[in-house]
């Protein structure tokens, strides 16, 4: 094992950063109602304001390598996390939905460089062994969902005001900034690239039959993850009469999964297993998500989506890696076009569910998560029967 596969102090702050980034998309689902009482605005205007710190992340996805061939990966991630702790601070003391709406926009804006540079930095550490260590920075997104919704839960149920906990966040995200900046000097060196390189790497890369059986096996993959995390609570409360507890437990047994199936994934897996890894998760993820609808008990339903969870839990950073190995091409492009396809998956499919859930119940919602496990499937299977990419030089 080379000397770049020990865990060191960038991937620490990459896994912090995660949390963080997690923070940023989930601390407003959680203090809706509170917020929505307070400043009086609807349901609807809180998606509508959701829909804009998308836009604006993936907006940034988009020019995210461009920054990078300026001024190097860390320091993007740097400036990036300071980005979200200036949102997250304005965020706390906004005393107007316009200030929200501001405030959102920084957050994903600097989502947007975190969710396109930390898997590319992380690649870029352990080029030979990228798999297992994206599978275990990817981790910390699941354990940083998991911490907000239990955490800030907790203590909004105590009366802790909401504006106490994302202030705090602020102050989190930027010493996450700081350590980024810090650690610049820590990067593996790589080349500068300009305007002109990242257009025509990106050129190269969209003409190839192979890049868009991955852009749909990430939008599959991202569509079934954002369902799950988004609709489970809400489908115990709903279908199964649970309470808002129980719901936060589905909720949690889900993210548990997905953060012990990444560390296990992570710890065990070779880079040569790739492939396997993901075909035998959406078998059964397949079986899981099938069973789902006829359980009636909640604790059955728990253990299910604990279950699911771990079946989910590789696809992104596997997925990514694979598609790394395949092509050849540069990784920070093609991580970042990937996620480009992942993200709009994701906000695409959990609106599906949630339509089928208004016009008929959510249980019907849940039905169709089941034929995308087959998707996926498919597309994996087609994956295997095309040429590997010969190497792709930009010049």
């Amino acid at each position: 094992m080379s000397v770049r596969s020990k865990w060191g102090p960038l991937d620490t702050v990459s896994a912090l950063a995660f949390i963080n980034y997690a923070a940023s998309a989930t601390i407003t689902p959680i203090c809706l109602v509170i917020l929505a009482k307070e400043m009086g605005f609807s349901l609807s205007a809180a998606g509508a304001l959701e829909a804009l710190r998308n836009i604006v992340l993936v907006a940034v996805l988009l020019i995210s390598a461009f920054l990078a061939g300026a001024w190097g990966k860390v320091r993007c991630l740097g400036y990036g996390a300071l980005v979200i702790g200036l949102g997250f601070l304005l965020y706390a003391f906004a005393p107007s939905l316009w200030l929200v709406a501001f405030a959102l926009v920084l957050l994903g804006c600097g989502g947007g460089v975190q969710e396109a540079l930390i898997s590319p930095l992380v690649h870029e550490l352990h080029p030979e062994d990228s798999g297992r260590f994206l599978n275990l920075v990817n981790a910390f997104w699941s354990i940083g969902v998991l911490m907000t919704m239990l955490v800030a839960g907790e203590l909004l149920t105590r009366g802790v005001s909401w504006r106490w906990i994302i202030g705090s966040l602020g102050l989190f995200s930027t010493v996450i900034g700081i350590l980024y900046l810090t650690l610049r000097h820590a990067q593996p060196r790589a080349p500068r690239i300009n305007i002109g390189q990242v257009m025509r790497s990106k050129w190269q890369l969209v003409r190839m039959r192979h890049f868009w059986v991955f852009l749909a096996l990430m939008m599959v993959a991202g569509g079934i993850e954002g369902a799950f995390t988004f609709w489970s609570a809400t489908y115990v409360q709903l279908e199964l009469g649970g309470n808002p507890r129980q719901g936060g437990i589905a909720a949690g047994s889900l993210a548990f999964g997905m953060i012990a199936g990444r560390l296990i994934c992570g710890i065990w897996i070779r880079q040569d297993q790739l492939r396997a890894l993901l075909r035998f998760a959406a078998m059964g993820g397949l079986v899981f998500a099938a069973l789902l609808p006829f359980v009636n008990q909640f604790w059955l339903a728990c253990i299910v989506f604990l279950c699911i969870g771990f079946c989910v839990a590789p696809f992104w950073p596997t997925i990514q890696a694979y598609a790394v190995d395949r092509l050849k091409v540069d990784a920070t492009v093609l991580f970042i076009l990937l996620s480009c396809g992942a993200n709009p998956g994701y906000a695409t499919i959990t609106w599906l569910v949630g339509w089928i859930g208004d016009s008929f119940d959510l249980r019907w919602g849940f039905w169709i998560l089941a034929p995308l496990f087959v998707v996926l499937l498919a597309g994996l299977i087609l994956e295997g029967k095309i040429r590997v990419c010969p190497e792709v030089k930009v010049s």
